[in-house]
C-alpha cells in the first residue's frame, strides 16, 4: 500500500488506477481516473462539460449524462456529497471544480518525463500491453526499437487523453519510420479523431488530414473495422452525410463499438426497430457499455412510451440516483401526459444541477399556474443558470424550450444555431418526439431532408 502523509489523506496510484488513504484502497475505472486527473490538473478552477467530454471521451459520441455517471462514481468512492461537496463541486451551467485538498500530483505535463523516473513500472505496463493490445499484421512486425513508443502511445490514448499530443508525436515517429505498417497508422488516426474540435479554426485542415490517413488504411485493407468506423463517424457527424456514412458503418460490423454507433445512426434516421437490435447487440458484447436506460430511450424515440416506462420501472431499484434515469423518466412522463410526474423528475434534475430552493419554488408555482409551458417559458427566458436539465446544452436546449411553448420560428432559429455549432444532438431531431409539434412545419421538414435524411433522396 502507498504511504500517505496523514491517515485519511488520499494518494493516487497512477499505475494501478486506484486511490488509497491508509484505511482502504478503491479502484477507478479508466474514465473516472481520466476525469480525476483532469480535475486535479485544474484544481480550484472551473472545468466545463465541453472540456471534460473533449479530454476524457475525445470524439466518441456520448451524451453529457456520461459525465454525471463518472462524477457520481468518483463522489461515491471519495465519500463525497453533491449537496455539501468536500471534493467535487457542481458549477451550475458550466461543469465541475475540484475543491478538495491535493491528491498527490497528477500526471506530469509530458508523460516522457514521468517515464524517465518510473522506467521499471512502465516496462511492466509495456509487457502487459504487448500481450493484451492488438498485434501488428502478420508478416509486418514492428521493429524492436519502435515497440516502446508505439505501446506508450496506445496506453496514453486509452487512458490519458489529456496527453494526446504526446501520443500523436510518438505515433508520428513510428509511422515515419515504418509507413507500411497499418496498426500504428490506425492509432494515429484514432488520436487525430479524438483531437478534432468542430469549432476549432484548424478543424477543416485536421479533418482533411484525418481523411487522408483513413483512406490510406482502407486502400491497404478495405475491411479494417476500426478505420471504417472512424470514417463513418467522421462523415455522419462531421459532414452530416447519412448516405455517405452508411457503407462504412456496415463495414465496421460486427464489433461492439460498431453496433453501438450504427444503432445510434439508425436511430437518427428513424429506423427504430433495427436501431434497438444493434444497441442490444452492443450491450451483449460490451457489458460496460450503454446502461439499460438507453434501451428505454430508444423505445421513447420510437414513441413506444409504455414500453419505455416499463423498462425504467424495472430499473428503479438500481438507478434511482442516476441522473440519466430521471432525465429519461421526465421525457417519458411528459410524452404520456403525466405532467405532474414529469415535473417531479425535472425538479430532481434541477436540484442535482444546483438550482436554489427559491428557483425550484418558482418553477413549481409556474407549473401550478400555467402547466409545463410556464416551466419551459421560464427556462427559455428567465433561467440564469442555463444548466443542462435533460435537454442538452444551448443552443439545442433553447430550441427544445421554444418548441415546448409553441414558438416555432424561435425553435427553428435555435435549431439552425445548433447545427452551425456542430452539436451532435442536431442529427437526432428527426426522430425525437419532443419536436413532433414541428413535424408539419415546412421549414423544419426541409431542414431534416437537407441535413439528416439525405439517404432517402433518389
Amino acid at each position: 500500500m502507498l504511504k500517505t502523509a496523514n491517515k485519511g489523506q488520499w494518494v493516487i496510484n497512477h499505475r494501478q488506477l486506484s486511490l488509497e488513504n491508509g484505511f482502504k484502497v478503491v479502484e477507478l475505472d479508466p474514465k473516472q481516473y481520466a476525469l480525476l486527473v483532469l480535475l486535479l490538473k485544474f484544481k480550484h478552477q472551473d472545468v466545463s462539460k465541453t472540456q471534460i467530454l473533449s479530454e476524457v471521451w475525445g470524439q466518441r459520441v456520448v451524451s453529457e449524462d456520461a459525465i454525471y455517471v463518472a462524477v457520481n462514481g468518483l463522489r461515491k468512492l471519495l465519500g463525497d456529497d453533491a449537496k455539501s461537496p468536500k471534493y467535487i463541486k457542481t458549477i451550475s451551467g458550466v461543469g465541475y471544480r475540484w475543491v478538495g485538498p491535493p491528491i498527490t500530483e497528477p500526471l506530469p505535463a509530458v508523460l516522457d518525463s514521468y517515464l524517465l523516473t518510473a522506467v521499471f513500472g512502465l516496462l511492466i505496463i509495456a509487457l502487459v500491453l504487448f500481450w493484451q493490445l492488438p498485434k501488428t499484421s502478420a508478416g509486418m512486425e514492428l521493429p524492436e526499437h519502435l515497440n516502446g513508443p508505439y505501446n506508450q502511445a496506445r496506453y496514453i490514448i486509452n487512458n490519458h487523453p489529456e496527453e494526446l499530443e504526446t501520443a500523436i508525436s510518438l505515433l508520428q515517429t513510428v509511422t515515419v519510420d515504418r509507413p507500411d505498417l497499418i496498426d500504428p497508422l490506425y492509432w494515429l488516426a484514432k488520436a487525430y479523431f479524438m483531437r478534432l474540435q468542430p469549432q476549432s479554426t484548424n478543424y477543416h485542415r485536421e479533418k482533411l488530414q484525418l481523411e487522408v490517413i483513413l483512406q490510406r488504411i482502407l486502400d491497404s485493407n478495405e475491411h479494417h473495422k476500426g478505420a471504417n468506423l472512424l470514417f463513418a463517424k467522421l462523415i455522419f457527424m462531421g459532414s452530416m452525410d447519412a448516405e455517405g456514412a452508411k457503407p462504412y458503418f456496415l463495414n465496421a460490423l460486427p464489433s461492439s463499438e460498431g453496433h453501438h454507433m450504427y444503432g445510434q445512426y439508425l436511430l437518427a434516421l428513424g429506423e427504430m426497430e433495427e436501431a434497438l437490435t444493434h444497441i442490444k447487440t452492443y450491450q451483449s458484447l460490451d457489458p460496460n457499455g450503454f446502461s439499460s436506460e438507453s434501451v428505454a430511450w430508444v423505445y421513447m424515440m420510437s414513441q413506444n412510451f409504455d414500453e419505455a416506462k416499463n423498462v425504467l420501472e424495472n430499473l428503479r431499484p438500481y438507478s434511482d440516483s442516476n441522473r440519466f434515469y430521471h432525465v429519461c423518466l421526465r421525457a417519458i412522463y411528459e410524452q404520456l401526459g403525466e405532467y405532474e410526474l414529469a415535473l417531479k423528475e425535472l425538479l430532481w434534475v434541477m436540484t442535482f444541477e444546483g438550482y436554489s430552493q427559491h428557483e425550484l419554488a418558482q418553477v413549481q408555482s409556474l407549473f401550478d399556474q400555467h402547466g409545463m409551458k410556464g416551466v419551459y417559458r421560464w427556462l427559455l427566458f428567465h433561467d440564469t443558470h442555463k444548466a443542462d436539465v435533460g435537454h442538452y446544452s444551448a443552443p439545442m436546449s433553447l430550441a427544445r424550450y421554444a418548441t415546448a411553448i409553441g414558438d416555432e420560428q424561435l425553435a427553428l432559429h435555435y435549431l439552425e444555431q445548433s447545427r452551425l455549432a456542430g452539436q451532435y444532438a442536431f442529427m437526432w431531431v428527426a426522430s425525437d418526439p419532443h419536436f413532433l409539434p414541428l413535424k408539419n412545419n415546412q421549414q423544419f421538414s426541409e431542414m431534416i431532408e437537407k441535413y439528416i435524411l439525405k439517404s432517402n433522396k433518389s
